[in-house]
């Protein structure tokens, strides 16, 4: 038998046909799979399983993994914290690491990322109690616990080594925490120059500390935020916080573009908006909103106390679900008196 025909029917028999390997799947669409993945959103146990997992798939995976982890950085305690800022090549270097794989790393790390999210749990207790003995708390102010001055920590060193050029997104989400903290993690003058967007979000885990938020609101009382000057950020995101909590936010961020504010409020004691701010957004996520809640807002009250600048076209945009319609039109209608213009975006995406 010719050896060429011999080989033709060994590649084409049956038995060996069952020994091919699975489908293969292009590394583009297995890094896009890996990204929807990681931005989705998660808690802190499900992202760090999905850490594990992941990385444990193959080498292909775990090379893809790390370039997007790297570019949507997630801290959500000390420990990662201190892992991500030896990967900064001045810490590398300062610690002599010679090996290839912690070299590399450090350069993926500090040319891909884009975004930095810091993950501050008030409801992580140290106490070795189950989760369902504890009793719903929140921390109103801790300013040496590790969780939260992470936070400054990361902003400091990249900021002091002059790392992460492609750095433009930092995001900090408080969960079962009050509301001072923040401004004491901005005080140390060192906010990275190249970041500009900033999202300060508040949640709260159980429904027993919702009277607790809507105490913690009202006991809010005005920052001295004069020491806190952060002029790089053009897009500034807050969600769950009291109307004088966003102004102390403007007057630390005085060139701020576009404000968006997740559930608002009176809106009215905003005004006047800095002279920068041309775009509000209103944020109602995955929710239609009724006509007593567009009330709520006072915008017209704001509009007439001087919301934006008169000389510039200003835009307000509704996301949420389906706005009462009757009150949207109202709301339009008194937005071209002053010269502003309101848009409707949905919003079917909870946060």
């Amino acid at each position: 038998m010719n050896p060429a025909t011999s080989t033709i029917s060994q590649i084409s028999s049956p038995e060996s046909s069952t020994k091919r390997s699975p489908p293969w799947l292009p590394l583009e669409l297995i890094s896009l799979i890996l990204t929807e993945l990681w931005e989705a959103q998660q808690t802190l146990a499900e992202r760090s399983e999905s850490l594990m997992n992941i990385t444990l798939v193959n080498r292909t995976w775990l090379a893809l993994f790390v370039r997007v982890t790297s570019r949507s950085v997630h801290i959500s305690n000390p420990t990662s914290a201190e892992a991500f800022l030896r990967l900064l090549p001045e810490r590398t270097l300062m610690q002599g690491v010679s090996d290839l794989l912690t070299a590399e790393a450090s350069k993926v790390a500090n040319q891909m990322c884009r975004s930095i999210t810091f993950h501050v749990d008030g409801s992580v207790s140290p106490v070795s109690d189950p989760v369902a003995n504890r009793t719903p708390a929140t921390q109103v102010y801790s300013p040496s616990d590790a969780a939260s001055t992470a936070v400054s920590t990361v902003l400091y060193m990249v900021t002091v080594l002059d790392q992460l050029p492609n750095l433009r997104h930092i995001t900090i989400e408080y969960k079962d925490w009050g509301y001072d903290d923040i401004f004491d993690q901005l005080r140390v003058q060192t906010f990275p120059p190249q970041v500009t967007h900033l999202s300060v979000n508040y949640s709260f885990t159980t429904p027993a500390l919702a009277p607790l938020l809507i105490y913690l609101k009202s006991l809010y009382r005005r920052q001295d935020s004069s020491r806190i000057r952060i002029p790089n950020v053009r897009h500034l995101s807050l969600s769950s916080v009291p109307a004088e909590f966003i102004v102390d936010m403007l007057q630390a961020c005085p060139n701020v573009e576009t404000l968006e504010v997740t559930d608002p409020a009176r809106l009215d004691a905003l005004a006047p908006l800095p002279p920068s701010v041309r775009t509000l957004v209103l944020r109602h996520p995955a929710v239609p909103i009724s006509r007593s809640q567009m009330m709520s807002w006072t915008l017209f009250t704001a509009l007439e106390g001087g919301l934006f600048a008169r000389d510039v076209k200003s835009r307000i945009i509704i996301r949420s679900g389906t706005p009462d319609p009757v009150a949207f039109v109202e709301l339009r209608r008194s937005c071209r008196r002053f010269n502003a213009e309101i848009l409707y975006e949905r919003d079917d995406i909870l946060s």
